[in-house]
C-alpha cells in the first residue's frame, strides 16, 4: 500500500513562515550572504522591496522526509490482524509479540531470509546427516541431527525452523524450532511488473506479469498457460509431474504470475513460481485494458485489392468485418476451424486463410505450438458442410474445451456453406455457441443467412461464381496479414475452377504460366483425392510452392502426369458409356453411365470425370448439358445454357416427394442425390426440365 501522507513518494512538502520577511512578503533589505542562494530574478525582487526568498508569498516551501512512512513511501497492513501500519512493516506491534512464523512464497530467494526468524517448511528428505526442509520451491535447508533435540520427523511433515546461518556455498543451516498455535505470515517478494512485449530483456531474472489467461494446455510434463496483456501473448509453464497445475485457474481469469524468464531456442517463456487469481477492481481494470487493446489490434489493414473490381469493392466492408473477427479470434486465443471443399479452389482458399492466420499467431505469441491448436484446416469431401463433418468438429472442440479450457471455435466454411443443405450441420454447431462464417461462390440460399455470423459471396454483390472462393480468401488473407504473398493461390483457384471474366486479371500477376497453373491445380486434386479426409498440410504446401521450387516442379510434373494418365484411361473406358441426345430446344444432352463404365475409388472422381467429358464435348456442341449419373447421384455440367440447378432441385423435391432428392451447387454446375429406386424418375424429369429451357 502507498503511504497516504506522501502518496508513495517518501517525501512531503512543508510550508513555514518566511524567516526573511517574517511572513509579510516584503523586505527593504536582505542579508548579502543569501546572494549565492538566490537567482538574479529573486535579487531583483528584493531591490523592488519584495521578499525574493518567498517571492512575496510570506511562506517558504521545502521537501522533508515523510514522518509517517519514514521515507519508504509505503504504508502496509498487518498481515495478521489487518491493522494499517505506518512504515514498511509486516506486523503491528501487538501481533509481533504473538507466536508467528513466516511462509516464503516461491518467488523468494536466499536474499530474503533473515537470521533467527522462524519460517514454515516441509520435510522433503530424512537422512543420517539430518533432515532436509523445503522452505519453498527454490530454497532447501538442513536441520543437522544435533539440532533435532531427539525429535523424530517424517517426509511431508510441516515444521517451523529458524535460520541458523547461511554458508558461503549457499547452504542453509536450520534449527528446529517447534511452535504451537502460531499465525502464518506470508512473505512475498517485491518484483518488477513487466510488459509481455519486454520479456526478452529479462532472461534469467524473476519478474511479475499480470494479464488474462486465454488457453490452458495439459501435457505429459508441464501445464502450459497462455497469458495476454495489452502488449502481447506469452507462454507460462508450471511443472507438476503431469498433473494439472493451479487447477483453480481457468481460461478468462485475470492472474498475477511471478516466475523466471527462460529462453528455449528463439522462444521466451516464464517458468511459474507463483500464480494467483486477481479479483475485484484490479482484475476488472486489467480485463478492460486488455479487451480494449485487443479491439484496437484486431482492426485489419487494407492496402487495396490485387486487381480492380467493382464486385470486390462492394464486398470490401463485409470482408473487413470478417478479417477483424478472425484477427480478434487469434488475439483472444479462440480456436479457428477452416472447413473447405477438397478441390483446387477450396484448397487454395483454405490454405490462404491458414497461412495468414498462422503468421499472425507466430507474430503475437511466444508459443511455437499455438498455431497448431488455434488454427485447424480441415477437408470436406462433399460440396457442403455435412453432418459427418460437424460431428467430428464438435467432438474435437468439446474435448478440447474439457481438457484445455479452450473456447468454442469460430468456424469458417470455404467453397461451401451457402446452400440449404448446409443448414442442419451449421445449426448443430451453433447450438453450442459457435459462430459460423461462410466464404463461398456457389449460388446462395437466403435461408442459410439466419445461421451465419457473416456470409461473403460474390452473388451478394452483383457478381457470379467466377469470383472463386480462392480469390476472395486470398484478398481476405491480405487484410488479416498484409505482408503475405498469396497471389499464385488465387490464380490456381481460377484455372482449377475454370473461371472466366475479369478475374482473369489475376493471371497477369502470377509467377506461373497458365499451363503450369493448370498442372498445379490438377496435382492438388489428384493428391487430395488420395488424402481422403486428411488435410495433408505439408504435401499440399509443397505442391503450392511454399517449399523448394525445384522440388515443387518435380512433384507437380509427376502428380499431374499421373492424373492425366488416369483421366485418359477413364475416358477410354467410358467411350461406350455415354450417349448424346438433341432436345427439342436445341440443347444437346450427354448422359454418362458412371456406375457401369468406370472403376470405383480411383482418380478421377465422378465430378471430375464428368467435367473432363464435358470439356471435350463442348467443342462440338455450343449448347450442351452433361450429366454423369450413378446409382444415387447425378453430376451436372452445362455450357451455353441458362440453368438454375438449385431451382431444379427444389422443383424435383416437390414433384418427387418420396425420391429423397437433395443437392445444389452453382447455377450451371452442381450435383443431385436421390434414392437408387427413383433414379429413372429423377433423371427423366431432369431431362424434361432441361429440354424446356
Amino acid at each position: 500500500m502507498k503511504c497516504d501522507n506522501c502518496d508513495g513518494r517518501g517525501v512531503v512538502e512543508i510550508e513555514r513562515k518566511c524567516v526573511i520577511c517574517n511572513g509579510s512578503g516584503k523586505a527593504k533589505s536582505f542579508d548579502p550572504k543569501l546572494t549565492e542562494e538566490l537567482t538574479s530574478e529573486q535579487i531583483q525582487m528584493f531591490l523592488k522591496g519584495i521578499c525574493g526568498a518567498c517571492r512575496g508569498t510570506g511562506v517558504q516551501k521545502r521537501m522533508e522526509v515523510c514522518p509517517v512512512c519514514k521515507g519508504t513511501g509505503k504504508s502496509s497492513k498487518c498481515k495478521i490482524c489487518g491493522t494499517t501500519i505506518k512504515g514498511d512493516y509486516d506486523l503491528c506491534q501487538k501481533c509481533s509479540k504473538k507466536p508467528h512464523a513466516y511462509l516464503l512464497k516461491n518467488s523468494c530467494g536466499i536474499e530474503d531470509l533473515r537470521l533467527n526468524r522462524v519460517y514454515v517448511g516441509t520435510v522433503s528428505v530424512v537422512t543420517d546427516l539430518g533432515v532436509f526442509v523445503d522452505l519453498n520451491k527454490r530454497l532447501r535447508g538442513l536441520i543437522h541431527r544435533k539440532n533435532l533435540h531427539n525429535h523424530t520427523l517424517n517426509e511431508g511433515d510441516t515444521v517451523t525452523v529458524k535460520i541458523g546461518g547461511i554458508r558461503g556455498s549457499g547452504d542453509i543451516d536450520l534449527i528446529y524450532s517447534p511452535m504451537k498455535d502460531y499465525a502464518v505470515v506470508e512473505v512475498e517478494k517485491d518484483l518488477p511488473i513487466i510488459r509481455i512485449s519486454d520479456i526478452s530483456k529479462y532472461v534469467g531474472k524473476i519478474v511479475e506479469i499480470r494479464g488474462l489467461v486465454t488457453h490452458v494446455r495439459l501435457t505429459g510434463g508441464p501445464t502450459i498457460f497462455s497469458v495476454i496483456d495489452t502488449t502481447g501473448v506469452c507462454k507460462a509453464v508450471a511443472f507438476e509431474s503431469g498433473e494439472r497445475a493451479y487447477p483453480e485457474i481457468d481460461v478468462d481469469d485475470v492472474v498475477r504470475i511471478a516466475g523466471f524468464v527462460r529462453r528455449r531456442g528463439s522462444i521466451f517463456e516464464i517458468e511459474i513460481l507463483e500464480m494467483e487469481k486477481l479479483l475485484g477492481e484490479e482484475a476488472n481494470e486489467i480485463r478492460k485494458f486488455v479487451e480494449k487493446e485487443i479491439e484496437r489490434r484486431s482492426e485489419p489493414e487494407f492496402r487495396g485489392f490485387l486487381v480492380e473490381s467493382e464486385v470486390l469493392e462492394r464486398l470490401k466492408e463485409d470482408m473487413l468485418r470478417v478479417a477483424k473477427e478472425l484477427r480478434k479470434a487469434v488475439f483472444e486465443s479462440r480456436p479457428i476451424i477452416i472447413r473447405h471443399h477438397w478441390d483446387a479452389d477450396g484448397i487454395c482458399g483454405g490454405v490462404a486463410l491458414e497461412t495468414a492466420l498462422t503468421n499472425l499467431v507466430d507474430e503475437t505469441t511466444s508459443d511455437p505450438d499455438a498455431k497448431y491448436y488455434l488454427v485447424k484446416r480441415k477437408v470436406s469431401r462433399a460440396p457442403f458442410y455435412e453432418l459427418e463433418d460437424v460431428v467430428k468438429d464438435l467432438d474435437d472442440s468439446l474435448e478440447d474445451m474439457v481438457r484445455h479450457g479452450d473456447k468454442i471455435p469460430l468456424l469458417v466454411l470455404v467453397d461451401n456453406g451457402s446452400g440449404y443443405e448446409d443448414i442442419p450441420a451449421i445449426q448443430q454447431f451453433i447450438t453450442f455457441g459457435a459462430d459460423v462464417i461462410t466464404i463461398d461462390h456457389h449460388f446462395p440460399d437466403e435461408e442459410v443467412d439466419r445461421y451465419l455470423l457473416y456470409h461473403i459471396n460474390p452473388y451478394k454483390a452483383g457478381g457470379d461464381s467466377n469470383y472463386t472462393s480462392g480469390v476472395i480468401c486470398v484478398e481476405l488473407a491480405r487484410m488479416i496479414y498484409p505482408d503475405v504473398d498469396l497471389k499464385n493461390l488465387a490464380c490456381v483457384s481460377i484455372v482449377g475452377d475454370r473461371a472466366e471474366g475479369e478475374v482473369l486479371k489475376y493471371l497477369e500477376l502470377s509467377d506461373y504460366s497458365v499451363d503450369e497453373l493448370k498442372d498445379i491445380a490438377l496435382a492438388l486434386e489428384y493428391e487430395a483425392f488420395y488424402l481422403r479426409f486428411r488435410n495433408g498440410n505439408q504435401i499440399i504446401r509443397e505442391i503450392l510452392g511454399f517449399g523448394r521450387k525445384d522440388r515443387q516442379q518435380k512433384l507437380v510434373k509427376m502428380l499431374s502426369g499421373y492424373a492425366k494418365e488416369s483421366i485418359a484411361e477413364q475416358l477410354k473406358t467410358i467411350q461406350d458409356g455415354y450417349r448424346v441426345q438433341e432436345l427439342p430446344n436445341g440443347v444437346y444432352l450427354v448422359a454418362l453411365d458412371i456406375e457401369n463404365y468406370t472403376r470405383r475409388f480411383t482418380f478421377p472422381p465422378p465430378g471430375k470425370l464428368t467435367g473432363e467429358l464435358h470439356d471435350r464435348m463442348k467443342e462440338k456442341y455450343p449448347k450442351l448439358v452433361t450429366i454423369g449419373y450413378g446409382p444415387d447421384f447425378a453430376v451436372i455440367r452445362s455450357e451455353g445454357v441458362s440453368l438454375d440447378i438449385p431451382r431444379m432441385v427444389r422443383e424435383l423435391q416437390e414433384e418427387l416427394e418420396n425420391a429423397g432428392v437433395e443437392g445444389g451447387g452453382h447455377l450451371v454446375v452442381g450435383s443431385i442425390k436421390f434414392i437408387p429406386a427413383k433414379r429413372r424418375d429423377v433423371l427423366s424429369k431432369l431431362a424434361v426440365k432441361i429440354g424446356m429451357i
